[in-house]
Formats: structure tokens, C-alpha cells, sequence
């Protein structure tokens, strides 16, 4: 799509911006002079100039009047949220580029314009240049506030989006603003002067905190003075002790020092005696080591001797368990031959024994006479009990499919019920999710629940509690599609119902609240224009509807307000081929794909089409969803389970009663047979009982055992064994005789080591007296050594502590005042002693004042002073910051309040000429120091019977608050010191009378030579309306065959135009 913009109203020499030809043109310093746009939302390329002082942007809705305000904010670093329309800059991209470019050329009186350049990518960075040269964001924003231009405050820059805040905005707020738009300085002011009011607060508070609190020391103190007079003169006796008490430690350490002397002298006396002792003693003691070395080696010897007896007599005791062996297996061998001699015995007696107990059996059976046959009343007994016994098995296979189906059917139960649970704990979850985010809503919901035989019709919860995704991922599609006030509304399908619930709701419990009536076309007429089977070549699989679970009458809702059954959903592959979908599929306004939602609009105009995607946001409303239909019919379905269970349940308590009855049957032939059984056939038991002597006679005349031949087996392996056992009972003999001969050796060993230890005692015992001798001189030294030590070590505690109670260095001396104090004390300890007691007795005598109390009275005198000096330097302090505030405050709300009068007489004329009436008055609060309460009151009257009333946005209608904001920014316009303003569709809610009679006002106003830039964006003009010489006209056009704007030759155009009205 090819974008251009016509110029009307201009001549070529003042279309000439570039040139800064300050004659023929009156740009003010910072206008804008030329906007050149690449890739931004609705343009592919488009560079156009403005005028210096009225520019009105003209142009049918969607051909890109708005964007060229999103072009001017961002292309001079103003924020997002300004404009209202995106998060990311990114999102200002044109579809289907990856990057985009805005130029903004600035006016500049000094020399070279300003050209500021941006190139947005499609990862949200940006890079800047200022006349060519690379930049930072925040160069960009020293140089756009350098030149005033200020495009976050909306009394100069008024974005459509924005247009309804500016009446939102406080009297506080809207002064800062006007400040902000006409006088930095005063604006600065202002905030300084809300700064001072606090540091003057702190200081009034920090003044009076400190003089109440010096006050109350002084009182202090004068309850404490006599006490410490007290308290001063006991000090002095307590003085008189402390010295005392620092000398008596110099005296014991001198007393100590004169008994080490002593001690030392003794102490090299005792040791010259030792040194004599000790060396008589070495010649004993060297004689006892050589002797000790003997004896180690002989035992040295003796342990070699021990591990080889022990190793042999190991191998001895190895070879004596081997003979233990073998002859253990030579005995089990001769006791199996045993076992197998005694166990052929045994079997000739039992085959003896059956033979006798055969021919007595035959003899009996030779003498029994033959008795009825009773064989078919046995058969028919046992086939009875067959019989019986296949029905009780009948009974208990039908009694256990009973029961598998009892048991099925119990966890169908069990199951459709925690099922059921789970869905109506989504309702709980969903009804906190509503608490949490509307408690108006939430308490109506719970109006409702306990409130509905008020009803007449249906009613329908909010649709957030009623519209549950069939699929848990299709939630952030449908909440993307339905308005968040939509989501919290309730659907009435009774207009009585509707007009009792908003009565009750806001009128009696002031509850803020939607509710929304249902459409009474059916569902079944909300048909889409295809089939989705016609769209699934593009990766769509169904429409919207398909995926929402709810009531009849919420889908009639939403099929008639949000077309979900004309809404289709696709996956990755339409989001592949989404120009394919905005080319191919005209009926299509909206589609979603996997992660983006497209709209697509079609200009009237010429059949163009241009598209807008957004991205899909996680879902916060749907996050916990329900399916209602299934709730239904899993109740259904449990009631139906519990039907089935009853009835199967006494199905299978008859299936018991008839099992017992026939195992009842089934015992009494058992006893029957069982009696058959004793009466049968006595001649024929007799034959078979024979029948069994005889095979197991055979058996064990087949298990005899040949002796002979067990016998040869047996001594063969006797001889193995035997053989073995011999070579084991040589091994025993050899180490044996070794172990002998180690033995002897260690008994000659044993010998020798007895002598040495008889000789080394005999040395011992001689060395034992030399050594008393020795120990008696070494103990003496010992205890005088001890003694030196010990006086040495009370001495230097004694000085340590004589120090430290005069805390005198420990490498210093006394020093010369506690020498000097120490002469008139006494020289000795009892002298001492006494003289402390008298002191102290003294001291006694005077009342004990707490020295807490004392250290707290010179401490608060201490702070008094401190407390007098701070008072002092505070009263000073707060006298100068209150001349500094006065003098800021003349400095600032003397030109203020002339400001508000000029803007005043602005506002009211340009009320006057629209015959209304309106006015601005500076709010002054109770408190005329309290800086950060000041305002500006806008007063409006759009009738003669009304008074003035305020300006907020409840009061006035919007198209009267549209003529308040414009005709208070023009109010501005002459004041105001910002290089350009900008009002984007300011027309749109005035009737045409007002639309004209402010249109004419703007032109007047701002097409005088003083007056700054300003910018108009409007999508119609009315006819006839009055224009001036310096205003420009800039017409919006777009459509696929514009010219490209490098084609456009203006100057050849006016020649043209020129040529043509000569002739």
C-alpha cells in the first residue's frame, strides 16, 4: 500500500522548510519542519513538510492520521503509555517488515535543523542519530527537553486515546502541567517551594522538639544538685583509698622481691652439689644399658624360636586333623556296609511277613459268601451329587460375575462422584479467582445464590463462572475474544429479572456490577458463511464456538456480540499463511492462530485491506474451568449406577440364599453315599486288599541288595583311606621332632636370658643406691628451684598487678606524681591496712549517692549546653529558611496568579464566542502554605440556566468536555513557550455548531505569527468553514496506486495549477 499526503493552501516558498529562510517563514525554535516515516503501521514510505503555525491533518479513519502522532512521540523519545495503543515499540512495525524508521526534522535558529532519526527493530531495540551521527535515547531526550517540547504532558501533546484523560486529570495535576507547558521556571519554583514546605515543617518540628526537651533537662538536673555535692566528697575520701590501695601492691612486691633474692643465692648453691652427684652415677648407668642391649637380643633370638615352634606345631596339629579324617571316613564306610547288612535283613522279614499275610487273607476270602450288589444305588448317588455340584458351581460363577459387576459398578460410582467433586471445586476456584479481582461481582454472585426464587426467568452467573473451554488450552483464545466486562456480567433472559437485579444491586447495596440481556434469535440461526472443512487447508480446525461449553442463552450472547461461530481457530500453519488467509478469505474480520490474534479491515473507500495482529495474553479469568453439561450427566450417570447397583445387589443375595439350600442337599448325599459306601461288595475288598499284598511283596523282593558285592566296594575304599592316613602319620612325625628340637633350643635360650637378668639386677641394685644419693641432691634442687620460681612468679604478678592498679606501663616505671603521692603514705602493709580502714569509715559516714545518678547529672549538663547551642543555631536556621520560602513563594505565586488571569481572560473570551461561559481560577487550600494543594479549577456553563460548574468527567457530556480541553489549550497557545502542540481527533464528540465555532477560534488563534506550531487531526471538516493564509491543510490519502511521495513533483503541480487559471 502506497501512501502520499497532499498539500493544500501552501505555496511552494513556504513549503521550502529545509532552507531555514526565516523571512518568508516563522518557525519557532524546536518546530517540527519535515516528517519522513518508513515502515510504520499504515505507511511503506512517506516524507512530508508542515507549517509553522496551524496544520491540519485531515483523512478518512484508518489511512494513518494517528499514526503520524505515534510517529512524532516515539520519534522524539516520548513514552508508550502516552499514546495508549502498545507496549512495545515493535508493535508500531508495519506487518510484515522487520524494522521501521521515523525522521523528524526540528527547527533550529542558529544554524542546521535538527534531524532526529530512529530505526525501530523488530526486537524492540532502536538506534538513534542526530544529524547523521550516532546517539543514545537519552542525547535525544537532553535535546527534545532542551527546546521544551514536552510529549508526555498532555496540555501540549493530546493523543487520541488520551483526549478523555485530560478532564481525569486533578486540579493539582493540571497546574503542574500548565506549568510545565508555559514556564519551566515556574514550574521549578513550584517545586522547590513543595520541597522548602517540608524542610520548614522538619525544622518548626525539630526547633520545638528540642526546646521542650532542654526545658525539661534543666529540671533535671536541679532535683540532682545537692546530691551530687554528696556524692563529690565522698569521691575524695574514696581518692584518699584508691592511692593507698595502689601503694600496698609496690610494697608486697618489693617485700617479694628481697625473698627471691634469698631463694637464688641458695638456689646455684644446691645446684653445684647435683652436678657432683651426677657425674659419679654415669659409669653405673652406662654398664646397665650395655647390659639391657644383651637381653634384647637374646629375646629377639627367643621370638624367632617361638614363631617356628608355633609354625611347626600348626603343621603337626594340620597333619593330626588329617589323620582325624581319614579315619572318621574310614568308619562311615564300615557303617553304610552295616546299615546295608541290617537293611537286607529286614526286607527277607517283611517279604516273610507279607507271604502270612497273604495266605490268611486268601483263607478269609475262601469263607466269605457273596452279598447284594449295591453298586447302582452308590452310582446314583454319586451322580445326584454331580448333579448338585455343577449347579453349585452354575450358582457361584453367576454369583461372581454378580459381584464383579457390584464391584464395577461401585468404582463407576466412586469415580463419576470424584469427578463431579473435581467440577464443582472449579466453581469454588472460579468464584475466588472473582473475589480476588472484583468484589463487587464476587458478593452479587453470592446475592444471587441465596436469592433465586426472587427470579422469574433464568438466570446466568457472570460468563466467567459459566463459559467453560472444552479444551484447556482454547481459554486464553476465548478470554482474548470476550471483554473482560463481558467475562464479569450477568445474562438475564427476563427483563423484569434485569431491572430488580441492577435495582438491588447498585441503588440498595452500591454494588458496581454489569449485566447483559440475551438476544432471542436461537442459536441454531448463528450459522457461518463456510464450513470449517473449507478452511482447513489453511490450519483451521473449528470455529470458536466449537470450543465454548456453556448455557443456551450466554451463547446467544455471544454469537450475536462476538460472532463465535464465525471466529475460526487455527494452529501453526495459519499462522504460516496469514497473508494467504487476509488475501483469499474476505469474510474473515478476525481469525486466530496458534499465539496472535489477526483483525483485518477493508477500506471502503477502494477495496484495500490492512491488518493488525495482537499477541495473545495467558488467560487470568478462564484459568479454572468447568464443563456444566458434563456435571449433568455425570449425576445423571450416578443415579443410574446407583439404580443398577440395588438391583444386582439383591440379585446376588437370592444367588446365596439358593447356594445353601443346595449345599445343604449336597451333605445329605454325602452321608447317604457314605453308608452305601460301608455295605458293598466285602468279597471283593478281601481280593484287592490281596492284590496289594502281592505287588508290594514283588517291590520288595525287587529291592534286594547283593551284599557280596556291597563288601568288596566297602574294603577297597577302607584301603584308600588307609594309605592316606599313613602319609599324614609321617608329616606328624616330622614335625613333631622339629618342634622338639626348637623346644631344647628355647629352653637353652631361657638359661642364658635367666643369667643376664640375674646380672642386670645385681647392676640395678647398685645403681638403685647411687641413684637415692642422686635423687636426694636432685630433690633438694628441685624444691629450692621450685621456691626461686615460685617467688620469681609472685614477684611479677605483684608488679603486674602493682601496675596495673596504677596503670603504669608493663616496660615503664612508676611515674614521678604516684612517686610523689606515695611519700606521705606509710612504708609498711599494717600501716597501710589502718590507714585504708580510717578512710573508708569516713566514707561510710557520708549519705551513698548512686553513681548512676551522678554520671547521668554530668551527662545532661553536658547535652544542656549542646541542647542551648542547638536551640540557638535552629532559631537561626528557621528564621533564614522562612525569608528564604517568602521570597521563593512572591517568586513564584505573583507571576502565577498573573499567568491564571491571562489564561482566565483566553478561556472566558473564547467562551464568550461560542456563547457560553467558562473561567479559571487558581485553588488556593485552607492552609496557603501547604504548596503541593494548590490547583487549577476549570469552571464551565454550556447553558444560560445552569450556574458554572467544575470540569470533571462525570459532570459534562464528551463533547463538552472535547470543547473545554480545546479551547484550554489554546488558552495556552499565546503563553504557552513549547515550539509545537498536537490534538488528535479533538472533534469527534462536539455537535457542528460547536465543532465550527472552535474551529474557527483554533484558526484565529493559532494562525497568528506569534503564536506556536499546533497540530489538528480530525477524519471530516464541516463545509464552509473559514480558513487563513498560515494554515496548512495536510490530506491523508492511501490506496494501492498512490503515487510514491519521491514522485510527487509539488513545484510542477503549482505551475500547472498557476498555468491553468491565467487562461
Amino acid at each position: 500500500m502506497k501512501n502520499s499526503v497532499k498539500q493544500r493552501r501552501q505555496n511552494s516558498s513556504q513549503l521550502a522548510l529545509t532552507n531555514n529562510n526565516h523571512e518568508d517563514v516563522t518557525f519557532k525554535e524546536g518546530a517540527i519542519v519535515r516528517i519522513k516515516l518508513e515502515n510504520i503501521l499504515t505507511y511503506d514510505s512517506v516524507e512530508f513538510q508542515v507549517g509553522p503555525y496551524l496544520n491540519v491533518i485531515i483523512g478518512p479513519n484508518g489511512t494513518g492520521k494517528s499514526t503520524i502522532v505515534c510517529a512524532i512521540c516515539i520519534g522524539l523519545g516520548g513514552k508508550l503509555s502516552i499514546l495508549g495503543r502498545a507496549q512495545q515499540v515493535a508493535d508500531f512495525i508495519k506487518y510484515g517488515c522487520n524494522k521501521g524508521k521515523i525522521e523528524l526534522e526540528l527547527f533550529n535558529e542558529d544554524g542546521e535543523n535538527y534531524i532526529i532519526h530512529r530505526e525501530i527493530h523488530k526486537n524492540n531495540k532502536s538506534e538513534w542519530t542526530i544529524n547523521g551521527r550516532p546517539a543514545t535515547h537519552r542525547a535525544v531526550d537532553e535535546l527534545v527537553a532542551q527546546k521544551n517540547i514536552q510529549v508526555n504532558n498532555l496540555c501540549q501533546f493530546l493523543p487520541q486515546e488520551k483526549v478523555a484523560d485530560f478532564a481525569k486529570m486533578t486540579s493539582e495535576e493540571l497546574l503542574e502541567n500548565t506549568e510545565k507547558s508555559i514556564n519551566n521556571e515556574l514550574y521549578d519554583n513550584h517545586q522547590k517551594l513543595k520541597k522548602a514546605r517540608e524542610q520548614a515543617r522538619s525544622l518548626e518540628l525539630g526547633f520545638e522538639n528540642i526546646q521542650e526537651r532542654l526545658d525539661q533537662e534543666k529540671q533535671k538536673n536541679a532535683r540532682l544538685e545537692q546530691d551530687v555535692k554528696i556524692f563529690e566528697e565522698r569521691e575524695r575520701h574514696l581518692s584518699k583509698i584508691q592511692i593507698l590501695q595502689m601503694k600496698r601492691p609496690w610494697v608486697e612486691y618489693d617485700e617479694k622481691r628481697k625473698l627471691y633474692e634469698k631463694y637464688k643465692t641458695e638456689r646455684d648453691k644446691k645446684a653445684e652439689e647435683y652436678k657432683q652427684a651426677k657425674q659419679m652415677f654415669a659409669p653405673l648407668q652406662k654398664k646397665l644399658d650395655a647390659m639391657k642391649k644383651r637381653k634384647e637380643d637374646i629375646e629377639k633370638e627367643m621370638k624367632t624360636k617361638t614363631d617356628s615352634l608355633r609354625d611347626y606345631a600348626r603343621k603337626a596339629q594340620a597333619s593330626s586333623k588329617e589323620i582325624e579324617a581319614f579315619t572318621d571316613k574310614t568308619q562311615e564306610v564300615q557303617n553304610d556296609l552295616k546299615f546295608k547288612r541290617n537293611e537286607e535283613l529286614s526286607r527277607k522279614k517283611r517279604v516273610q511277613d507279607l507271604k502270612k499275610q497273604i495266605d490268611l487273607l486268601k483263607s478269609e476270602l475262601e469263607t466269605t459268601v457273596q452279598t447284594e450288589d449295591i453298586g447302582p444305588q452308590i452310582e446314583r448317588v454319586t451322580q445326584e451329587m454331580r448333579r448338585i455340584c455343577h449347579q453349585m458351581e452354575e450358582m457361584s460363577q453367576d454369583g461372581d460375575l454378580i459381584r464383579r459387576d457390584i464391584v464395577t459398578i461401585r468404582n463407576d460410582i466412586n469415580s463419576n462422584q470424584q469427578q463431579l467433586r473435581e467440577i464443582q471445586n472449579v466453581e469454588n476456584k472460579k468464584l475466588e479467582i472473582l473475589r480476588q479481582k472484583h468484589k463487587h461481582t464476587y458478593d452479587a454472585v453470592m446475592w444471587c445464590k441465596e436469592n433465586k426464587n426472587k427470579f422469574q426467568g433464568e438466570v446466568h452467573l457472570p460468563m466467567m463462572m459459566t463459559i467453560n473451554p472444552k479444551d484447556a488450552s482454547m481459554a486464553k483464545f476465548i478470554e482474548m475474544h470476550i471483554r473482560a466486562d463481558d467475562l464479569k456480567a450477568f445474562v438475564f433472559e427476563n427483563s423484569n429479572d434485569y431491572n430488580l437485579f441492577m435495582n438491588t444491586m447498585r441503588d440498595e447495596q452500591g454494588l458496581k456490577v454489569n449485566a447483559l440481556k440475551v438476544p432471542q434469535k436461537p442459536v441454531c440461526e448463528y450459522v457461518p458463511t463456510k464450513s470449517i472443512e473449507n478452511y482447513r487447508r489453511y490450519g483451521f480446525q473449528s470455529y470458536l464456538k466449537d470450543y465454548i461449553s456453556c448455557p443456551d442463552g450466554i451463547m446467544r450472547y455471544l454469537c450475536a456480540q462476538y460472532r463465535v461461530h464465525a471466529i475460526p481457530v487455527g494452529d501453526r500453519r495459519s499462522k504460516e499463511r496469514v497473508e494467504d488467509i487476509v488475501a483469499q478469505c474476505p469474510e474473515f474480520s478476525m481469525f486466530y492462530t496458534i499465539d496472535s490474534q489477526y483483525q483485518v479491515k477493508r477500506s471502503r473507500y477502494d477495496g484495500s485491506i490492512s491488518s493488525r495482529s495482537s499477541k495473545i495474553r495467558d488467560p487470568t479469568w478462564l484459568i479454572a474451568s468447568g464443563d456444566n453439561s458434563r456435571e449433568v450427566m455425570l449425576e445423571t450417570q450416578i443415579r443410574q449406577l446407583q439404580a443398577q447397583l440395588k438391583t444386582k445387589e439383591e440379585e446376588y443375595n437370592g444367588k446365596q440364599k439358593m447356594s445353601k439350600e443346595l449345599d445343604t442337599k449336597l451333605n445329605q448325599k454325602r452321608e447317604e453315599k457314605k453308608e452305601l459306601s460301608q455295605k458293598k461288595d466285602v468279597k471283593k475288598r478281601l481280593q484287592s486288599q490281596i492284590d496289594s499284598k502281592i505287588q508290594r511283596m514283588r517291590t520288595e523282593e525287587a529291592e534286594a541288595v547283593n551284599l557280596q558285592t556291597e563288601e568288596e566296594s566297602a574294603l577297597k575304599e577302607i584301603r584308600g583311606y588307609n594309605k592316606k592316613k599313613c602319609t599324614s602319620l609321617q608329616k606328624l612325625k616330622d614335625y613333631t621332632r622339629k618342634c622338639i628340637e626348637l623346644s631344647t633350643e628355647k629352653v637353652r635360650l631361657g638359661l642364658r636370658q635367666a643369667m643376664f637378668i640375674h646380672e642386670q639386677e645385681q647392676v640395678e641394685e647398685e645403681l638403685r643406691e647411687q641413684s637415692e644419693v642422686l635423687q636426694n641432691f636432685e630433690r633438694a634442687f628441685e624444691e629450692i628451684k621450685e621456691k626461686v620460681k615460685t617467688a620469681k612468679e609472685m614477684a611479677k604478678r605483684l608488679l603486674q598487678a602493682a601496675k596495673h592498679v596504677t596503670n603504669t606501663d608493663v616496660d615503664s616505671e612508676l611515674s614521678p606524681e604516684l612517686r610523689q603521692s606515695f611519700e606521705s603514705c606509710p612504708s609498711t602493709l599494717d600501716e597501710i591496712d589502718a590507714a585504708i580502714h580510717e578512710q573508708q569509715a569516713r566514707a561510710d559516714s557520708l549519705f551513698q549517692t548512686d553513681e548512676r545518678v551522678v554520671k547521668e547529672y554530668r551527662q545532661r549538663k553536658k547535652e544542656i549546653a549542646q541542647l542551648e547551642k542547638d536551640v540557638t543555631n535552629r532559631q537561626q536556621q528557621l528564621h533564614g529558611h522562612q525569608e528564604e520560602v517568602e521570597k521563593a513563594k512572591r517568586e513564584w505565586l505573583e507571576p502565577l496568579r498573573g499567568l491564571i488571569e491571562r489564561i482566565n481572560e483566553n478561556f472566558s473570551y473564547f467562551f464568550s464566542c461560542m456563547k457560553c461561559a467558562g473561567e479559571i481560577d487558581l485553588n488556593v487550600p485552607d492552609n496557603p502554605e501547604d504548596y503541593e494543594k494548590y490547583g487549577i479549577k476549570i469552571k464551565v456553563k454550556f447553558r444560560d440556566s445552569e450556574s458554572l460548574r467544575e470540569l470533571t468527567p462525570h459532570h459534562q457530556s464528551g463533547g463538552e468536555r472535547s470543547v473545554s480541553t480545546v479551547l484550554y489549550m489554546m488558552a495556552l497557545q499565546e503563553l504557552a513557550k513549547c515550539p509545537f502542540r498536537c490534538v488528535d481527533e479533538i472533534n469527534q464528540g462536539m455537535d457542528p455548531v460547536n465543532e465550527r465555532k472552535v474551529f474557527e477560534l483554533v484558526v484565529q488563534t493559532v494562525c497568528r505569527r506569534s503564536a506556536s506550531q499546533y497540530f489538528l487531526l480530525t477524519p471530516k471538516l464541516l463545509p464552509d468553514l473559514e480558513y487563513s493564509d498560515n494554515m496548512t491543510v495536510l490530506c491523508v490519502c492511501n490506496g494501492p496506486y498512490m503515487l510514491n511521495h519521491t514522485e510527487w513533483n509539488l513545484k510542477k503541480f503549482i505551475r500547472r495549477r498557476k498555468r491553468l487559471e491565467d487562461e
